[in-house]
């Protein structure tokens, strides 16, 4: 069953539906035998051993090359409830079925070579706050190396996005699930506009230097052969950026602290406000913002624009799960019966 919740989830379908599609395939037809040897015990055995037995065998008939990732995959998905850890040495345990296996080695083929016929240096850290990433490729298509936990992956330089992508495959690597009923973005990739669910890295280095809580889009299409995504603003927005064409380097200058984290905080962060209008005159507004996600929330700014008038209330730090309120007072000429909320600033 693993197996075939690894392969849906690296191609990118919905876990939960994933999960059915499995449970229907293995267990369905094993009733269907128990029932055509006559509902006995020897039979239900026997059919509990033979059809997975046959999934097995002719898994990689049908998906060369990928019985390690599929199996690393849905170890990990099965084993996610019980933590990163324990999802982590669930994929590892599924390669490593998959390489005992006769005749698999349970791994990919390796991708083609990169453009580039030299070998790429690697980063060159030019003090504490700053670094120099080689990349690979020309124009719009720069590849740099971006630290994952313990995956140094090839990520597209891409100015464009405004959230940094992964993969499946990629995901599954770093033992991160992203869950059926997480936050979704739009993307506009080469092949239209796609909805990606959201999930959170603790933490990505570049060159060394670290980004904590990165936000990551689940993206098939922002992949290929040669990248596992799209290395976007929600990271590079981090630093001073400069690139030398000449060097073929990407020169990464932290900023100073601390720095506004809206684009990874927004997607968690639900915000409302309710505008309340005395016979006086006077005017109050109350925002209220619920953490949806998993990480804690240190601050927030929520901004409140009626007519003319642009109204900035802080928020106070919001735990995962809980939610936070503030109160401020409005313009004595701010009317306010029509208003937009927006969250401005925000940080982990």
């Amino acid at each position: 069953m693993a197996l075939w919740v690894g392969i849906g989830v690296l191609r990118g379908l919905p876990t939960a539906e994933t999960v059915g599609m499995a449970v229907a395939l293995t267990a369905l037809p094993i009733i269907g035998l128990w029932d055509l040897f006559g509902r006995r015990l020897w039979g239900l055995l026997a059919a509990a051993l033979l059809w997975p037995a046959l999934l097995f065998a002719a898994f990689p008939g049908y998906f060369p090359g990928e019985l390690g990732d599929a199996l690393a995959t849905g170890f990990s998905v099965f084993a996610s409830p019980a933590g990163r850890d324990a999802a982590r040495s669930a994929a590892a345990s599924g390669k490593a079925l998959a390489a005992s296996t006769p005749g698999h080695s349970g791994t990919l083929a390796p991708p083609p070579a990169l453009a580039p016929a030299r070998e790429c240096p690697p980063a060159i850290t030019l003090g504490d706050d700053q670094v120099a990433l080689p990349y690979e490729g020309q124009g719009h298509s720069m590849i740099v190396p971006v630290q994952f936990g313990d995956a140094e992956l090839p990520m597209l330089f891409d100015t464009g996005a405004s959230f940094t992508t992964l993969n499946a495959k990629a995901l599954a690597t770093l033992g991160v699930r992203v869950a059926p009923d997480a936050p979704e973005v739009t993307l506009h990739t080469a092949n239209g506009a796609k909805k990606a669910r959201l999930t959170v890295i603790p933490k990505a280095w570049v060159g060394g230097l670290p980004v904590e809580g990165v936000t990551v889009a689940l993206c098939e299409e922002c992949a290929d052969d040669r990248v596992s995504g799209l290395l976007g603003l929600n990271v590079s927005g981090q630093f001073f950026v400069t690139i030398d064409t000449a060097a073929q380097q990407v020169l990464f200058q932290a900023r100073p602290a601390p720095v506004d984290r809206v684009n990874d905080v927004q997607p968690w962060l639900t915000t409302e406000a309710a505008i309340t209008l005395f016979a006086d005159g006077r005017g109050q507004a109350n925002v209220t913002a619920e953490n949806h996600g998993a990480r804690r929330v240190d601050g927030a700014t929520v901004g409140i624009h009626c007519g003319d008038h642009h109204l900035t209330v802080d928020l106070p730090a919001i735990a995962p799960g809980e939610t936070s309120t503030a109160a401020a007072t409005l313009p004595a000429d701010a009317a306010c019966q029509t208003y937009t909320v927006t969250l401005d600033h925000a940080r982990w």
